[in-house]
């Protein structure tokens, strides 16, 4: 037993209103019109000149003109549905069974009127060719391809029914009660193909767009990469939104795949608006674990530094605020971050308001106070850069607290405000034993900073976690009293990300990259996300 709800598919019998799905079905019509037109002009012409140059005379006036009448009705159909602007389900329903059953009668009323009984054989043929066609071509329910190709074929029945039956017809081709059983036997087999035809494309149409609605996104752009896995922009049919795509980076192991996971989950039950925002994740059928998130434009702080150098104080505030109350939930429900740096803070624009912080990757995250064992303590192991990890994290990295957050935390405004980190190495043993024994340069050194914010910067980078602000909230409040805390204002940010210097634009790719990108699709493994209990034995 399934626990997802079955989603309809794009079916003509009864189309959703969704523009993209209406669109599809219209340009499918016209795929259908435009074969049937190039077949039917190329008929026509060759027949009418194999008339003209032959002896025999196998088409009449008035069947040529119901071919021409066919040909042009398609291409009335095809040159219709092409146009730019989306039908209404309505409309593009009426349209469909009109040119259908148009083109039927059309070719069925040519055989009528052609020399028999080659134009019963020849009427018949074409009338098979467009309900078969139909639905090979164009979306639909069964029961619709059923009906159409009933009122369809019945053009061909009363043909056979109406058509003058000389005696030397009769001779070659048989009395007319054994006419009339041929034409309906061979309007059933080509109803019954077609519904057949319609029975199995519709089937598999439902399952592919069932998998395009749980969880299938076209890459478009990688966006960026990590220790953990590289994010890509990505287009989810169904979300309507824009999206990125964390994959894990490299395929890694079982332990690396429940790490990732664990980011996942833990981060999709925050709600704060300065922690991402995520969408969906699962597995793909290859193994691969991903998550989809919302898409941020602007740039992380590492990226502003680097850009742009160091920031004001009163904007430094202003960001370190927005972390600490996104710090504030997740401790508050017993979790910790443990990888605060630049590159794991988002600044961007949201809606109208500018300098809005969001904070990525809970990948190392841990569950306070849980009582795990080894191996799933070597799931939470510390696979990080030092140059912003609490000096306790280096020593007992299971004894890490939200102070180890804090203290990454001014890391970061010390980055911010010097526009480098408070320590460098060469060598990840000599950047460790910097954060176990070597106190911070005093920003004063650097630029111009108040007193008091110095001082809490320092604090929060102090070795004893017991000397550092205690709590998020704690240092957001201390933050707000700084002096520089009224210095960068909401019309201050607006200027800064007005100038065209700063504005974001999406990372380009090469046409190469594009192309492969496009036919990357990501896919939920439905066995991996649904529980076994509910998939049944």
């Amino acid at each position: 037993m399934r626990s997802y709800r079955t989603l309809p598919a794009v079916r003509l019998g009864s189309l959703p209103a969704d523009e993209e799905d209406l669109r599809f079905v219209q340009d499918r019509l016209a795929l259908l019109a435009k074969t049937t037109f190039l077949i039917a002009a190329l008929f026509l012409l060759v027949t009418s000149l194999a008339d003209v140059l032959g002896s025999v005379k196998r088409y009449t006036d008035a069947a040529r003109t119901c071919h021409a009448v066919g040909t042009l009705l398609a291409l009335v159909v095809w040159r219709t549905a092409y146009r730019r602007e989306p039908f209404t389900p309505a409309g593009l329903q009426a349209l469909a069974a009109v040119g259908t059953i148009g083109l039927c009668w059309s070719f069925a009323a040519m055989g009528h009127f052609a020399v028999q009984p080659f134009g019963f054989y020849t009427g018949l043929l074409a009338v098979t060719h467009v309900s078969v066609a139909r639905a090979m071509i164009v979306p639909s329910i069964p029961l619709r391809s059923f009906v159409l190709g009933v009122v369809g074929s019945v053009g061909i029945v009363l043909s056979r029914v109406l058509t003058p039956w000389p005696l030397e017809i009769a001779l070659v081709a048989g009395p007319r009660p054994r006419i009339i059983v041929e034409a309906l036997l061979w309007s059933t087999a080509a109803v019954a193909v077609a519904t057949v035809a319609s029975t199995v494309i519709y089937g598999l149409q439902e399952r592919a767009r069932e998998a395009r609605q749980l969880g299938q996104y076209t890459l478009e752009a990688k966006i960026g990469e990590g220790g953990m896995g590289v994010v890509y922009r990505a287009r989810h049919a169904m979300l309507r939104r824009p999206t990125a795509v964390k994959l894990l980076a490299g395929g890694g192991g079982e332990d690396q795949l429940r790490r990732f996971e664990k980011e996942v989950q833990l981060t999709a039950r925050l709600t704060h608006p300065n922690t991402v925002s995520v969408f969906d994740y699962g597995r793909t059928p290859d193994g691969v674990f991903y998550y989809a998130m919302e898409l941020l434009d602007g740039m992380t702080l590492e990226q502003l530094v680097e850009r742009h150098g160091p920031q004001p104080a009163g904007r430094v505030i202003h960001i370190l605020v927005q972390i600490c109350g996104a710090l504030t939930e997740a401790h508050g429900t017993g979790l910790i971050h443990r990888d605060i740096k630049p590159a794991n803070i988002h600044l961007c624009r949201r809606g109208d308001v500018p300098d809005f912080v969001k904070v990525l990757d809970f990948g190392l995250v841990r569950e306070i106070a849980n009582d795990v064992g080894p191996a799933e303590s070597q799931v939470g192991a510390v696979v990080r850069t030092p140059l912003y990890m609490a000096p306790e994290a280096i020593l007992a990295p299971e004894a890490v607290d939200a102070r180890g957050d804090i203290y990454g935390l001014e890391g970061v405004a010390d980055f911010l405000l010097a526009g480098a980190p408070a320590f460098s190495g060469h060598n990840m043993v000599e950047l460790c034993a910097h954060q176990l024994h070597t106190a911070p340069a005093p920003l004063s050194e650097h630029r111009d900073c108040s007193a008091d914010l110095e001082g809490l910067v320092l604090a929060c980078l102090a070795k004893d976690p017991a000397a550092r602000p205690q709590t998020a909230r704690a240092l957001a409040r201390a933050l707000e009293s700084c002096r520089d805390a009224a210095t960068w204002t909401e019309r201050d940010a607006d200027a800064w990300w007005s100038e065209p210097a700063n504005a974001w634009s999406p990372p380009q790719v090469t046409l190469g990259e594009a192309e492969t990108l496009r036919q990357t699709i990501v896919r939920v493994d439905l066995e991996r996300r649904t529980p076994a209990r509910d998939r049944g034995a």
